[in-house]
């Protein structure tokens, strides 16, 4: 019932007649009103032909506009010959004018949202007192909207043939709520490729787990202090089996880092049956009581290799290999038969 009502209400001139006695240019009216109504409530050319209406002072609420000639606008241009016409606008011009096009009316956010999306990089940022930015590669989008801004946004991050390379986010408190009500929704899974976590982030980045699609994630990289590295890493070890997929292969980058907590890291990632590569850069200082420790474990040296052992993974021909050099720590999962 209430979707019959707002749709009635839409059809009723007199909320566009409202924004008409703002005074604002008829697209500035335009937008107030879809930021009441909703970004999809009404097509820019419904709206427009009661604005220009009211101000010849036409004021007939109870017009029948459906007894008008009929007149062909360009939105009655086949959309593939609408699609050369955007061609002639820049080899970017996907990028550059997708959003503006989408919200000119159906027909156009249809063209637009079928855009695959060539960008590489996203990267949001919503600070409590400015605007909301979007940057696709180095496109940036400013929002003042916050429902514009999550409508553009989820248009791209909905795409099937999405393709991440990097997804950055930063002071995005006041729009995280709705953005993960609305991938939840809509059960989206985003392609992404590397992803980068810093203690700057790391609490937003674990909301965004379920979203990501584990398959297609090449690389996760970490950085941070020693104390807020061992605490991201104790946390991976305890998330889900399913979600954990994510951590497979991972890069951490810490200045230094104590014997105690390296040998502690080794015992925890040797634990992860998902877990192919991780490559720990920090300055370890000395590495003779490591390669003690972790050969308590069951890790068996390699004598041809002083600096690299083999520790079997449990019901797996597999094994891990080892390596420990003053500057890094590699763990790498290895095939007997490799």
């Amino acid at each position: 019932m209430a979707s019959k009502l707002d749709e009635a209400c839409l059809k009723d001139p007199t909320f566009i007649y409202y924004e008409f006695r703002s005074g604002l240019p008829v697209f500035e009216c335009y937008k107030n009103f879809c930021a009441r109504m909703g970004p999809n409530s009404l097509d820019y050319l419904e709206f427009e032909f009661w604005w220009m209406r009211f101000s010849a002072g036409n004021f007939d609420l109870d017009y029948d506009k459906s007894q008008d000639p009929k007149y062909r606008t360009i939105t009655d241009i086949p959309l593939h010959i609408f699609e050369k016409i955007c061609e002639k606008l820049g080899d970017n011009y996907q990028i550059k004018y997708r959003f503006t096009l989408r919200h000119v009316c159906k027909s156009f956010r249809a063209l637009a949202d079928s855009w695959i999306p060539t960008c590489k990089k996203l990267s949001i940022s919503s600070p409590p007192n400015g605007n909301i930015s979007l940057i696709f590669d180095w496109e940036s989008f400013q929002y003042q909207d916050e429902q514009l801004a999550l409508d553009d946004l989820i248009s791209i991050l909905k795409h099937p043939k999405l393709k991440l390379e990097r997804f950055h986010f930063r002071d995005i408190r006041r729009f995280l709520g709705e953005l993960l009500l609305k991938l939840e929704s809509l059960k989206i899974k985003i392609h992404i490729e590397n992803v980068h976590w810093s203690q700057s982030n790391w609490e937003c980045q674990k909301r965004f787990f379920p979203f990501y699609r584990a398959e297609t994630v090449q690389m996760v990289y970490i950085e941070g202090t020693q104390e807020k590295t061992m605490k991201f890493i104790n946390e991976i070890c305890e998330i889900d089996q399913e979600e954990r997929i994510l951590f497979s292969r991972m890069e951490i980058t810490l200045r230094y880092l104590y014997i105690k907590d390296a040998t502690k890291i080794i015992k925890n990632f040797l634990k992860l049956s998902n877990l192919k590569y991780c490559h720990l850069k920090a300055d370890l200082r000395t590495t003779v009581q490591l390669k003690i420790n972790i050969e308590r474990f069951g890790a068996k040296n390699q004598f041809d290799r002083p600096d690299v052992f083999h520790y079997p993974i449990a019901n797996s021909n597999d094994y891990f290999e080892i390596e420990i050099q003053k500057g890094s720590i590699r763990i790498e999962r290895k095939s007997v038969e490799a």
